[in-house]
């Protein structure tokens, strides 16, 4: 019977090509009297206070900042930004409960990072280190001990690099360029998206800037290879007390002052809020085709929420999902990701 079963799933494996939906993951800063914050996946279908299918968190897996984490699906691993543990941390994708980390990469020179980018293809990881820099690394490096590949520096206010105080990495493979969300030294400190060749090395000049009214308080940013867009998440003030957030979606070649191609904005999208809220990432989930906007609450974790809109979205749209409250984070959340779950595994047929 047990070899007719293993048959069965066997057949299933091989013959059925789309086994597998992606949910979305969230991470997050632990409230001001703990030392630790997990790692929590929801189900697609999950709406409200729902809770979490799973989480990695706990005393062994050292997490207490995972804001920002990446899925990387060659080897299925989690490579985690801990900005309070000054590392990036690996985990199984589809580890549960308290492991401890496949791997801890946690040179001096990496300080606090910031959101990374793992590159099986080309063995490398790209990540944002002390909060000023952009640091390439072996991809399956570990320990203290561990140089740098290349780094794309800071130089203080006179550097021809533009970083300043850079978030929200991504890599664009179609000119192997990677960008971050920045803003100036100077007053009024404007916010831009700063493009550098993935292979450049000390003080390069950027390939490219994005910045102009369209970019202006500019939060985060996420990149569909297969639709060639960019997807800003920026926020307007119109008033001290209520904020409005919009993503501003423009062409993956934008440059200087050009204009989105379109927005998402409106009362219907959900992505209003009231000071002291903020937007605080996005992700693309790219098999369910949905774009995830994280709102923070600045530790109130009554008042996080993550809106998820379809991929193709645009003006006041209706969300597809809204998650809230303390479910996704006991502090503050991070940037949503997406890592695939096997529907065999959810159907119970893991033996």
């Amino acid at each position: 019977m047990r070899a007719m079963t293993l048959l069965f799933l066997c057949i299933l494996t091989c013959c059925l090509p789309k086994l597998a939906r992606a949910e979305l993951m969230i991470g997050g800063y632990p409230p001001g009297a703990s030392s630790e914050h997990p790692i929590r996946q929801f189900s697609a279908t999950a709406q409200g206070t729902t809770a979490a299918v799973r989480q990695i968190g706990g005393p062994t897996t050292t997490l207490n900042g995972p804001a920002n984490a990446s899925y990387e699906p060659v080897e299925n691993l989690i490579y985690v930004s801990d900005y309070w543990g000054q590392a990036i941390k690996v985990f199984p994708a589809f580890a549960s409960g308290d492991p401890a980390p496949l791997r801890v990469l946690n040179p001096p020179l990496l300080g606090q990072p910031r959101a990374s980018v793992p590159m099986a293809a080309l063995d490398e990881l790209i990540v944002i280190a002390s909060n000023c820099c952009i640091y390439t690394f072996p991809l399956h490096a570990s320990g203290t001990s561990v140089n740098r590949i290349r780094s794309i520096n800071w130089g203080g206010g006179s550097s021809s690099t533009q970083l300043n105080n850079p978030s929200s990495l991504i890599w664009l493979p179609g000119t192997d360029e990677v960008a971050v969300v920045d803003y100036d030294f100077n007053a009024p400190y404007a916010a831009k998206v700063v493009f550098h060749a993935r292979t450049s090395d000390g003080s390069p000049a950027p390939t490219r800037v994005l910045k102009s009214i369209h970019t202006e308080n500019a939060a985060a940013i996420a990149h569909d290879p297969g639709q060639h867009k960019l997807y800003l998440l920026t926020y307007t003030t119109p008033d001290n007390f209520v904020f409005e957030a919009q993503v501003r979606v423009f062409a993956d070649t934008a440059s200087g002052t050009d204009a989105p191609l379109y927005i998402i904005a409106g009362p219907a999208t959900q992505l209003g809020y009231d000071n002291p809220q903020y937007p605080t990432g996005i992700g693309i989930d790219q098999p369910l085709q949905r774009l995830m906007v994280a709102i923070g609450a600045n530790g109130d974790p009554d008042n996080n929420r993550v809106v998820s809109f379809a991929l193709g979205a645009s003006g006041d749209a209706t969300p597809v999902q809204v998650l809230t409250g303390a479910s996704l984070s006991p502090g503050t959340i991070g940037a949503p990701f997406a890592v695939p779950v096997d529907i065999l595994f959810k159907n119970g047929f893991e033996n």
